[in-house]
């Protein structure tokens, strides 16, 4: 693998000429890091969505297209307003434009970002910031539909999404209130994952949105079995040859035989044996407070957490800021930001745009590669 710096060259910092944020001294380590011998397609067409447009999302696309590494590796399609990226520009000091595109294969000259706006909305970019609302609900949930309808269409080779409020589009009166149910309803596909993503480690979520009590119905021998074979399907597919996963346990301790938890006896060793019989390397089931640091450290490529926490809170421990979250299960490659909405510094210019950028680049690389980063 060869190390390209992704900070290097000239180009007009989100702080002013001359000048650069801290977030753009960082090479981002993903992106960096080639993949030697994959088969290159020129620049990946990926569907940028602006996400909730009262949070920091515009904020952070806006920032993240003032980034070299992007332009080198995407060609920005964004699925949003004009209004409101044109508005985030401005903020920035940026030279960049932003324009209405009719189709996702429609070329602009440099320093004009095309932009599909599926809503005639011209109150969209006056909607104050940091407030939930039907409005923002109903335009973040449209424009992540679009990109994913370009995405199934193969308009376009990936899409990185901007984060929304679950509670603004549940307002707006949908039911699927979640980029990933989002998806998965629109592709029809029966079940999703959820990968986070940080140097080192590779985290893929059994349950997602379920509070606690509930998670634990979900840990059962065939969803785990399922998963495990999900994770390890999608590992292969991308290049890795031979991956090993390691299997969390529920309870503290693994459940010291039993004494304090039975999920580990009764569900999830069945479902180990199970996958390894299938000739999956899985292992485990290993106490959360031990699996990820080894996997940190090289001995596993993936770990399959038992609930959304157990997994969220050790990726965001190791490096939350260059972090980033993919799915697996749909028919096309989807990733995202790992953080929300932030309405707390919503229209203040100091959101970190490190996360979109990973996002966007991370996307980008695997849609021409059909490679992921570190594949052995």
């Amino acid at each position: 693998m060869s190390i390209v710096p992704s900070s290097a060259g000239p180009f007009r910092s989100a702080t002013g000429v001359g000048q650069r944020a801290p977030w753009e001294s960082r090479g981002p380590p993903f992106i960096s890091i080639r993949n030697k011998g994959a088969p290159m397609i020129s620049k990946a067409r990926i569907a940028i969505t602006l996400g909730d447009l009262t949070g920091i999302g515009p904020e952070v696309v806006a920032k993240a297209l003032s980034s070299e590494s992007i332009s080198q590796l995407a060609t920005p399609i964004i699925i949003g307003s004009v209004d409101v990226l044109n508005r985030e520009f401005e903020r920035l000091q940026s030279s960049l434009q932003a324009k209405l595109i009719e189709s996702a294969d429609q070329s602009l000259p440099n320093g004009k970002i095309g932009v599909i706006s599926p809503i005639d909305n011209p109150h969209l970019v006056h909607l104050p910031f940091g407030e939930i609302s039907n409005e923002a609900g109903e335009a973040a949930v449209s424009w992540a539909r679009t990109a994913g309808k370009l995405a199934l269409s193969g308009k376009v080779d990936a899409i990185a999404t901007a984060p929304i409020s679950k509670e603004a589009a549940r307002l707006a009166g949908y039911e699927d209130f979640g980029h990933q149910e989002i998806y998965q309803h629109l592709a029809g596909v029966a079940r999703v994952l959820t990968m986070l993503i940080t140097t080192n480690l590779r985290v893929v979520h059994l349950t997602t949105h379920h509070s606690l009590a509930r998670s634990v119905d979900y840990v059962h021998k065939q969803g785990i079995t399922e998963a495990i074979g999900m994770v390890d399907l999608f590992l292969k597919s991308y290049g890795f040859t031979s991956p090993r996963i390691g299997v969390a346990a529920l309870n503290p301790h693994g459940g010291e035989g039993g004494l304090i938890g039975s999920e580990e006896i009764d569900e999830i060793s069945p479902a180990i044996q199970v996958s390894v019989e299938n000739g999956i390397q899985a292992f485990g089931p290993i106490p959360a407070d031990t699996v990820f640091g080894q996997a940190v450290e090289g001995q596993y490529e993936a770990v399959l957490a038992m609930y959304h926490d157990q997994g969220h809170i050790a990726v965001k421990m190791h490096n939350w800021a260059e972090s980033l979250t993919l799915n697996i299960g749909l028919p096309f490659l989807r990733t995202s930001v790992d953080h929300g909405t932030a309405f707390n510094i919503a229209g203040k210019g100091i959101a970190d745009p490190t996360g979109m950028i990973e996002a966007i680049n991370y996307a980008a690389e695997v849609a021409s590669t059909s490679i992921l980063p570190g594949a052995k």
